[in-house]
């Protein structure tokens, strides 16, 4: 039991540090030892990390605001902790890497006001008080629930699950009632992820309740989580199987999907082995494993009817959110949570999460897309404008956008630090339902007088072509004021924000979770058609899945890039995760349909990242610099 921390402050950051600076995605696939991470913490950001972290064996990391925003990575966490790191002091978290931290007993602790640390402090804090002691004179008390604070104190929550594990051998867990099948009596009005959750339970909660065991409807791995996933499964609960004389067991076979997305085709030796022993898991519990150039996980999963209305999602990757589009309750989780779902069918300790209501009227204009819409309201929110909450967009301007429209909005959610995304159902929605649903539904609505922490009004025929500069998301301009952008850029000339004198382009790429569907190339081809890309820029473009790279095929528009001179590959993750096909170099400057441009994501941390949507991407390609595509589609 922990009931002290004594340790010395040896780093100090500012807000937004995001997973991607903690450790490189170039790693993640290269072990499945935690103890590895730890030599490549902040390899990127601050290259002096692991050398001031081998000073002592007690670190504390001050940070500002959203500390490890971005992907679900949990190798995050094993870098910190094999740097002898044992507590984070930082003004908020996201949802995602606190939970990581929950699981693995990296003590965070959340105050208002991060500054009155300096590097060398002597900390000491107390848990069972709730205390921090610096230089043993400054006492600060902070908040913290006191579940939490006991699962720290006990270092994890591996104890509790095995004995769910056992419970389930047992019989002593019912079998859960399907959401399709439950009402519940409400005595105030709910948003939608309230009616899903209380659905699941069968029973009324609110904003704010924790939940003990949620239980899930669907649970998928990629190929850079799922061999740890599978390989900690087996080690934490093959034993109580034997001990009652079973072979182990996942939750729900028919559940469970297994989509190598990332780096296919495989790109090393460890890549493959982890993509082989995927395929062997699958066999033996019956799960369905997706070949390579399937396709995205966000993608494939909607397109084969296996993500339905009213659905609870978990995915091993932060744009999960995706999936909210079909008015499911889907989100990102981190290796033990995937693992501990997988042994049990449940989410554990869950927060019922406040919700922001954004209601979208009109119509997008000519030439300007979904992509712009959100990278609009990622700009107006912030980074971490929406921390914690769910976004649930309705309101009349629905009926304007298309299902791939609205998985390209969805899925950015988590850009502005949400819990996920969820729309409301409608007729648009029903109809692409009901051709593929695998799988019982149920629409959920809002009720008019539901409580949000906040409602925006967005009218979409205000809203133009739309640019986010490196390093963040919410560095977001329209097109027409790009030049003042770039001048703002110079002014600032941020960590973040750095300074650009021009936009020209060295790269574009096309493709991802957020825009490499059949619309997204659609539009796209209309720009590209009859022209060339810049002789000056590589284009690589991407579709999301095999279907949809076959349904370009039949119809011709693959052809179109290919005469443009674009390099077309078969579908995956591409240079977005910053590990495969695509990968840029220092000083490159790219143009990505991709949903993060942090420092490195897409390779040399010296390269730019610029985030837009398809049509922006492509006319830049063509240009050899960013401008408004709405000149090329003039005649379209």
């Amino acid at each position: 039991m922990i009931k002290k921390i004594n340790g010395k402050v040896t780093s100090i950051f500012g807000d937004d540090i995001n997973t991607d600076d903690i450790i490189p995605a170039w790693t993640l696939q290269e072990s499945t030892e935690r103890g590895f991470f730890s030599q490549y913490a902040f390899e990127k950001y601050d290259t002096d990390f692991v050398n001031r972290c081998r000073q002592t064996e007690k670190n504390i990391v001050i940070a500002g605001k959203n500390f490890a925003c971005g992907s679900s990575r949990e190798q995050a966490v094993y870098a910190l902790q094999g740097n002898n790191v044992l507590a984070v002091i930082a003004e908020s978290y996201p949802d995602i890497f606190y939970r990581n931290s929950l699981n693995n007993g990296l003590i965070l602790i959340t105050l208002p006001d991060t500054s009155i640390f300096n590097i060398n402090d002597e900390i000491t804090i107390d848990l069972e008080n709730k205390t921090i002691t610096v230089n043993g004179t400054n006492i600060i008390n902070y908040e913290m629930d006191d579940r939490d604070r006991n699962i720290f104190m006990q270092g994890g929550v591996i104890g509790r699950i095995r004995k769910d594990v056992e419970a389930k051998i047992n019989g002593e867990i019912k079998s859960q009632l399907h959401y399709t099948d439950v009402s519940v009596d409400y005595s105030n009005p709910k948003t939608i992820a309230e009616k899903i959750i209380s659905e699941h339970l069968g029973y009324e909660v609110n904003p704010g309740d924790k939940i003990e065991r949620l239980p899930i409807d669907i649970l998928f791995f990629n190929e850079v989580i799922a061999p740890p996933a599978i390989t900690e499964f087996v080690n934490n609960f093959s034993d109580i199987y034997t001990k009652h004389g079973q072979t182990i067991k996942v939750f729900d076979p028919e559940r469970i999907f297994l989509i190598p997305d990332h780096t296919v085709p495989s790109s090393s030796v460890a890549v493959s082995e982890g993509i082989d022993l995927m395929e062997k898991f699958a066999a033996d519990q019956g799960i369905k494993c997706y070949k390579e150039g399937d396709g995205i996980e966000h993608v494939v999963l909607i397109e084969d009817g296996y993500i339905v209305p009213g659905e609870i999602i978990l995915g091993t990757d932060s744009h999960t959110c995706t999936n909210g589009a079909l008015n499911t309750f889907a989100f990102g989780i981190g290796t033990t949570d995937g693992t501990y779902a997988l042994a049990t069918g449940y989410i554990y300790d869950f927060i019922v999460p406040e919700s922001i209501r954004i209601n979208l009227h009109g119509k997008l204009p000519h030439g300007v897309y979904s992509k712009d819409l959100i990278l609009t309201i990622i700009g107006q929110l912030g980074v971490d404008g929406a921390v914690k909450k769910v976004v649930e967009f309705g309101g009349p301007g629905l009926r304007n956008l298309s299902m791939d429209a609205r998985t390209t909005i969805a899925n950015m959610a988590v850009e502005m630090g949400a819990r996920t995304a969820i729309f409301e159902p409608d007729e648009i929605l029903e109809e692409y339902v009901r051709e593929r649903a695998k799988f019982k539904y149920k629409f959920y609505r809002p009720d008019p007088n539901a409580k949000y922490v906040q409602i925006l009004d967005i009218d979409m025929s205000k809203i133009e072509p739309a640019v986010a500069f490196p390093h963040k998301p919410s560095n977001v301009t329209a097109i027409s004021k790009i030049d003042e952008y770039i001048q703002k850029s110079q002014e600032i000339n941020a960590v973040d924000f750095p300074a650009l004198s021009d936009v020209k382009i060295t790269d574009a790429f096309l493709g991802a979770c957020t825009n490499g569907r059949y619309e997204d190339f659609v539009e796209a081809a209309k720009i590209i058609k009859g022209k060339k890309v810049h002789p000056s820029v590589n284009f690589v473009v991407i579709p999301a899945s095999r279907k949809v790279y076959n349904r370009l095929l039949k119809e011709g528009i693959l052809e179109i890039f290919a005469e443009a001179g674009a390099n077309i590959e078969s579908s995956n993750c591409g240079p977005c995760f910053g590990k495969h096909m695509g990968v840029v170099g220092k000083g490159a400057k790219i143009i990505s349909s991709s949903n993060r441009n942090y420092i490195g994501r897409m390779g040399s941390n010296e390269a730019y990242i610029f985030l837009a949507a398809p049509s922006t991407v492509t006319a830049a390609a063509i240009a050899g610099e960013i401008v408004d595509p709405r000149q090329f589609l003039e005649n379209n």
